[in-house]
């Protein structure tokens, strides 16, 4: 029987209702809301020496953004003081949750000697807030360390050559420092990038690169991995697995992903392979519906800041894991597969 008029314009209404509905009927989809974060510590970073205005807080929480949109089925959005208020107030969603950090502990430590040694150790309290009632549905304690050696000999660093002339007879004859300065050539790249003069308060500039951020990412890190007990289902860091490995074969099949040490996960973590189903409906509130659905686990067997290479365990046979699925952590702990149905 040829299609009529009437079939086609029935497809194309479900075709565009997908198009432009998908975002707001899929299923499981949340929405958290960042509430600022609360120093009870003196750290503060400023913007720039031209701008001494403290934004610490605000960095932390675009971290913590960055690291939840990592979930595609998450939209996360950053509220400010007055946008706290009103959701406090009574502008809240069902469903919705709110996180609110509080910075409590700041053990940094610097010391000069022949370079930097920078260690830094950050506690935070991450309290989670019910979009339905407004009250405290959860709290926790997330913390990072980190540690640093930076060499840098100071002003009579070592260059191999002077950039201008090549005294070697001089050198021989003189003292070889009185022939190391700044206008020889840093052959072992020594010197360190210049970040500014020194503030009362460093500036976002200097303390982006250092070991101490770095302790403040691994807390925030360790916080948003724990905002999994948010729901029934769990509110775990979702990664994708995006390329196969150069050591991947049919018999041991081994995947990139895109979660690392930055999102907590540690060598022997086990994670769901999940993919999403989806069904157009007769709804017209809620016309597309995607179901998850677990075809497989990995195996972390390496680990790198970002992302990670995972092994594949078990997988069903006529489903069989593809590039682009997603990757979860399991319901029943990272140390166990997840049963296969």
């Amino acid at each position: 029987m040829k299609p009529t008029m009437k079939t086609n314009a029935v497809a194309l209404v479900f075709s565009l209702c997908f198009l432009f509905s998908a975002e707001a009927g899929v299923s499981g989809r949340k929405t958290v809301l960042l509430l600022p974060t609360l120093n009870f510590t003196e750290y503060e970073i400023w913007e720039s020496k031209f701008y001494p205005v403290n934004v610490l807080e605000r960095k932390m929480n675009e971290h913590l953004a960055s690291l939840l949109r990592r979930d595609p089925f998450t939209d996360v959005r950053i509220l400010d003081e007055t946008g706290a208020e009103r959701w406090f107030a009574g502008e809240r969603r069902p469903g919705d949750y709110a996180v609110q950090m509080e910075l409590f502990s700041v053990l940094a430590k610097e010391r000069e000697v022949l370079g930097s040694f920078e260690k830094a150790d950050v506690s935070l309290r991450v309290r989670i807030y019910d979009g339905g009632s407004g009250q405290m549905q959860d709290s926790r304690i997330a913390s990072g360390k980190d540690k640093r050696y930076t060499f840098n000999p100071g002003d009579d660093r070592l260059y191999f050559l002077n950039a201008r002339e090549y005294p070697v007879l001089e050198i021989l004859q003189t003292n070889l420092f009185n022939r190391i300065h700044k206008d020889g050539l840093d052959l072992l790249r020594l010197t360190p990038p210049d970040k500014g003069q020194k503030m009362s308060r460093p500036t976002w500039k200097q303390f982006s690169s250092t070991s101490h951020w770095q302790a403040f990412k691994n807390a925030i890190a360790d916080a948003a991995g724990g905002i999994s007990g948010i729901s029934e289902e769990g509110f775990a860091l979702t990664g994708r697995i995006i390329a196969p490995t150069a050591d991947s074969t049919a018999r041991r099949r081994e995947y990139i992903i895109t979660l690392g040490r930055e999102d907590s996960l540690a060598v022997g973590d086990i994670l769901q392979v999940v993919r999403g189903d989806s069904y157009i409906t007769v709804d017209p509130e809620n016309p597309v519906v995607v179901v998850p659905r677990v075809v497989g686990n990995v195996k972390v067997t390496k680990l790198m800041d970002s992302e990670s290479v995972v092994v594949l365990i078990n997988e069903k046979s006529r489903d069989p894991v593809q590039l682009n699925d997603l990757v979860r952590a399991s319901s029943f702990g990272t140390k166990k597969a997840a049963p296969l149905k």
